[in-house]
């Protein structure tokens, strides 16, 4: 069994508030994560415009740059990020902001944010 590793939230009492300038929904989707010689795969639990939180099998280190692979719909198309920067770490959860995301990539992103937005806002 792996360890868990130690998060990189030394002090969470120092954790200050910062506002997020897009909306955030909650998703279960599998991705790939690439880095340099390593693949990791994992689950994206957290989506926006601009980011994800990303729930993976390997550790990684804040500052790290990744590329991505997923898809947000059971018979959508692949989507590919290609640059990703790791900006927070604890244990095997991860926070990425999007550094270099295709005009394509991006449109699909917001298509499935508005999607899960308008389902969730649809009276019963």
């Amino acid at each position: 069994m792996a360890a868990t590793p130690k998060s990189s939230l030394a002090n969470p009492a120092s954790t200050r508030f910062v506002l997020r300038p897009y909306r955030r929904i909650p998703i279960w989707r599998v991705l790939y994560y690439l880095s340099g010689d390593s693949v990791g795969k994992g689950v994206v639990t957290n989506l926006s415009q601009s980011g994800m939180r990303i729930q993976g099998e390997h550790a990684v280190k804040p500052g790290l740059c990744l590329a991505l692979r997923l898809s947000l719909a059971e018979d959508g198309p692949t989507i590919e990020i290609e640059l990703v920067t790791v900006r927070w770490v604890d244990g095997y959860d991860f926070g990425v902001d999007f550094i270099h995301i295709s005009p394509v990539s991006a449109k699909h992103i917001a298509a499935a944010m508005n999607q899960q937005i308008r389902a969730h806002q649809m009276p019963r």
